[in-house]
């Protein structure tokens, strides 16, 4: 416990008798207090009581925002005070998955297992807000022993009106990657504090993972709100950054990336992990069929809500990320898809996500291509390839609603149209292939003579098809592989058409942690999650300086589709380039990768572990502008290397 004391009259008065105590014996002095001045006892304050954010901004409408900050404490009052209002109309919730475990890393404590954090969300409205003014703001949470912690004061405006020039950063991957404080701070430092930020997936690594977002202390490893909000070096003295005061003024409009999705909730079982949940997901569709051979016993009573519960549990989820963020809630998917206006600019956000896995093909683990052959009688313990989170094909529920959001006057007579979505639908990344098809499983079965018989079965699988089709076969297959169709791509085949008839002017993406873009049409795709830790560009340039020509490191893929009898066919998975044969648009100022290598030629991307990357929407000009500086430089020139117009 820590002494702070409630005002300064009663600090005077203690100060004084601090003084008296310290006097000889013999020199007592008599002091007589007034009887109108209290005496005032010091207000013990917890020490691990904090404010855990400043606040954020949410939900702007044109009149209103709302206002959301963090606490580890539930607390008995909070505030929001905006211009000459107050209010303490604050709505607080419990995060109830927000965990540590021995991987985290926060400054002085360590985690023996699985340990819960108490984290408590509050949400206020400022309204009665005109369009075009800021106003100041701050919040305060009073704990259970009367303490008051305030912010500082920061500003806050409802959505802008229609042709009002804003600066929009587009970025995504913060993922506690290198980089990321020196980015946001240039931001700050270059284009000044955005209108707003546009972010295309992948906040943190392990969603589950509180540090993650309030307080990782781990060098070049920021939490999100440090990087975002500028306080990293609360937590990491001595960094030479900071990170950006960004979120504190700049409402923030996500979207749905492979790392906002933990997989199966399994806390009670002695070797779960946080890393090992985030890395365990299991198609919902699969969890449906499993569920229907428990359900006698976990859900006696048909409970509608205990058998959604148990489905999620142990297939995957996006609580977390779903319980810190505010977004419109306007369609059958909730928050997790959602579209919105916000001054000229129509936002669609989709989810486009799906599992990760590695590319080996030996059969010793699950992977993108194949199940472990030592779990082939086991699916509960299958990884099934990778498989998309949510589906958005043409005859999906997130397809529909995205036809009927092009339907409104909103969309039509937007200015600029933006869908964000952020895995796989463009791009020289390692994580582009294979394409975004649903997962074709195929269970192979092998006779005495080696001749093998495939049965395929294409994902998303009914409870009947798994129970009476393959569950069946399960004692005799010899393997279980899955095969991504290039032709079979949903996003090429529904969401681009759909996006190129409708007049959408930019698809802006993350994943592979570089920056790329091209132009199908008048429809532009920007890929800017650059910040210092690239995945890799797979290209091959004209002059041959840069050649990196096959996508993964793991070389038993490859030696499978280049062999005489591929189990792959290498067609549908093409080892360099954009998997859809789209060109690359070339930066239009200079190529950043030259300053690199000075031998490379101009080349469509940057593909760096040092050079860092971001990308502003300037609505007044139309145009998409991209910077580059290199953070290892603390006096490194912020360049400005393209340009591009979507009017």
């Amino acid at each position: 416990m820590k002494t702070k004391f409630a005002n300064a009259r009663s600090l005077g008065l203690l100060c004084l008798a601090a003084t008296l105590a310290a006097c000889d014996d013999d020199k007592i002095v008599e002091i007589e207090v007034p009887v109108e001045v209290p005496v005032e006892i010091p207000v013990m304050v917890n020490a691990e009581h904090a404010m855990l954010t400043d606040p954020f901004l949410q939900l702007p409408t044109e009149n209103s925002v709302s206002v959301v900050w963090f606490t580890n404490f539930e607390g008995t009052e909070h505030t929001l005070q905006y211009g000459e209002t107050t209010t303490t109309n604050v709505v607080t919730t419990s995060l109830t998955r927000m965990m540590e475990d021995a991987s985290s890393q926060q400054f002085g404590k360590t985690y023996d297992a699985v340990s819960y954090r108490s984290v408590f969300r509050h949400e206020a409205v400022a309204e009665g807000l005109t369009q075009g003014e800021r106003v100041e703001y701050s919040v305060s949470s009073k704990d259970e022993d009367g303490f008051v912690f305030a912010s500082d004061t920061f500003t806050l405006a409802p959505s802008p009106a229609k042709d009002a020039p804003l600066k929009i950063l587009l970025t995504s991957d913060l993922q506690s990657k290198k980089n990321v404080v020196a980015n946001y701070q240039k931001v700050v430092e270059t284009v000044g504090v955005p209108d707003a930020v546009l972010f295309a997936g992948d906040f943190v690594n392990v969603p589950d993972r509180a540090s993650e977002w309030f307080d990782q202390a781990k060098d070049n490893a920021p939490g999100f709100f440090p990087a975002l909000q500028g306080h990293y070096q609360k937590y990491l003295p001595g960094f030479p950054y900071n990170g950006g005061e960004i979120l504190q003024h700049s409402p923030l409009f996500g979207t749905i990336g492979n790392h906002e999705v933990m997989g199966r909730y399994r806390p009670t079982e002695d070797d779960y992990s946080l890393n090992g949940g985030f890395n365990d997901p299991q198609p919902a569709w699969y969890a449906e069929a499993a569920y229907e051979q428990v359900k006698a016993d976990v859900n006696p009573t048909d409970d509608a809500q205990i058998k959604a519960q148990w489905i999620a549990d142990q297939s995957h989820n996006q609580n977390s990320f779903l319980d810190i963020f505010s977004f419109p809630d306007d369609g059958q998917g909730g928050e997790e898809y959602y579209a919105t206006v916000f001054g000229d600019v129509f936002i669609i956000s989709m989810n486009v996500s799906r599992i990760w896995r590695s590319w080996s093909v030996s059969g010793a683990s699950k992977s993108k291509f194949v199940e472990s052959l030592s779990t082939l009688e086991d699916p509960s313990q299958w990884g099934f390839g990778e498989f998309l989170f949510e589906r958005f094909d043409k005859d999906s529920e997130q397809y529909a609603w995205l036809e009927s959001v092009m339907q409104t006057d909103a969309f039509k007579n937007a200015k600029y149209k933006v869908v964000m979505a952020h895995q796989g639908v463009f791009g020289l990344g390692d994580n582009t292939v294979p394409v975004l098809s649903q997962p074709v499983m195929q269970l192979v079965e092998t006779d005495a003579q080696g001749l093998e018989t495939i049965t395929e079965f294409t994902f998303p699988l009914s409870t009947e098809t798994w129970t009476n089709d393959v569950e069946p076969m399960l004692n005799n297959i010899t393997e279980v592989r899955y095969q991504y169709p290039l032709a079979q791509d949903v996003w090429l085949n529904d969401i681009e058409p759909l996006l190129l008839e409708n007049g959408v002017d930019l698809v802006h993406i993350g994943h592979s942690h570089l920056w790329n873009r091209a132009q199908v049409e008048d429809l532009h795709y920007l890929e800017s999650s650059n910040v210092g830790n690239s995945y890799g560009a797979y290209y091959v340039d004209s002059s041959g300086v840069y050649t990196k020509d096959v996508r993964s490191s793991y070389a038993d893929f490859w030696a499978d589709v280049n062999s005489e009898n591929p189990r792959w066919a290498i067609e549908d998975y093409p080892p360099n380039g954009d998997p859809q044969g789209r060109a690359m648009s070339f930066p239009t100022v200079f190529s950043p990768m030259s300053l690199e290598n000075d031998a490379y030629p101009n080349l469509p991307f940057v593909t760096s572990n040092t050079l860092s990357v971001f990308s502003i929407l300037d609505t007044g000009t139309g145009t998409v502008q991209s910077y580059v500086f290199d953070p290892t430089n603390l006096n490194s020139e912020v360049q400005l290397f393209d340009e591009f117009s979507i009017e």
